[in-house]
């Protein structure tokens, strides 16, 4: 399908990740530790706590977390992690306000890591189902975006080699490698799963520049991408020995490549 893609765009100043096609399940498999309690920056649902000084919904304790974010009804997350109830009531006005200016417009005015707070993450949902995501420590993205990559790679195997979904385990996509595409990715990149081949025992996804225009993505329909990007390289898997490897065909938009 030409639908299946992964779009990945890095701002390191903010420690910001735009992406479409990165799940929260690949979220949840990916950070080190899961939050233990959150505060929604979405509408305020009355069946759900509030917390009084703020005016959100909070979800206190890992078992109301993990069903907070595993709730199929719960498509469009927006919310910041917190360490301690207490701590919300030492924020000032201001400070909610900065909150409300978040959920509702999808960026941040000043950091999005409140001292106060000690959160490490803010989860955005953009209307067109694009993730905004911040993370404190921004490595961490590397490991959610491994899940996602084979989790993609997985699904397209199951649909184009049926008969064989259950006899054949991926290999985590390696983070080594996705540091590799780091120039790519404060670009904008994308990797077309639509596109993707598998022939003997080589599965091969194109790996494509995106336009200038990332912002659009905030309204416009992120599939779009692909018919408008330029192939860079491949990602390949060799189902057989089960390694991953990086196919360089445009050696300059990989220079400059810096960890993070």
């Amino acid at each position: 399908m030409r639908d299946n893609i992964v779009y990945v765009y890095l701002e390191r100043v903010s420690h910001l990740t735009l992406s479409y096609g990165i799940s929260v399940k690949n979220f949840m498999a990916g950070v080190e530790m899961l939050p233990t309690n959150l505060l929604s920056l979405g509408p305020v649902d009355p069946n759900q706590e509030i917390d009084i000084y703020s005016g959100f919904n909070m979800y206190i304790g890992i078992d109301d977390v993990r069903s907070y974010l595993t709730d199929k009804q719960n498509k469009n997350q927006e919310w910041i992690d917190f360490d301690n109830a207490y701590d919300i009531e030492a924020l000032t006005p201001t400070e909610v306000s900065e909150l409300l200016y978040l959920g509702h417009a999808y960026t941040h005015l000043k950091s999005p890591f409140y001292y106060k707070l000690q959160n490490n993450y803010v989860y955005l949902t953009l209307p067109n189902g694009a993730k905004k995501v911040y993370y404190r420590n921004l490595p961490q993205f590397y490991k959610v975006l491994a899940k996602c990559l084979t989790g993609h790679l997985a699904e397209v195997y199951r649909e184009k080699k049926s008969f064989l979904r259950l006899r054949y385990k991926f290999i985590d996509f390696p983070t080594e490698l996705a540091k590799q595409m780091f120039s790519l990715m404060i670009n904008g990149v994308v990797f077309d799963f639509g596109g993707a081949k598998i022939k003997g025992q080589e599965a091969k996804v194109p790996i494509l520049i995106a336009p200038d225009s990332v912002y659009q993505l905030k309204w416009h329909e992120p599939t779009m991408l692909v018919e408008k990007s330029k192939v860079v390289g491949n990602l390949k898997y060799h189902l057989n020995t089960r390694m991953w490897e990086l196919e360089v065909l445009s050696p300059q938009a990989f220079e400059d490549t810096l960890d993070f």
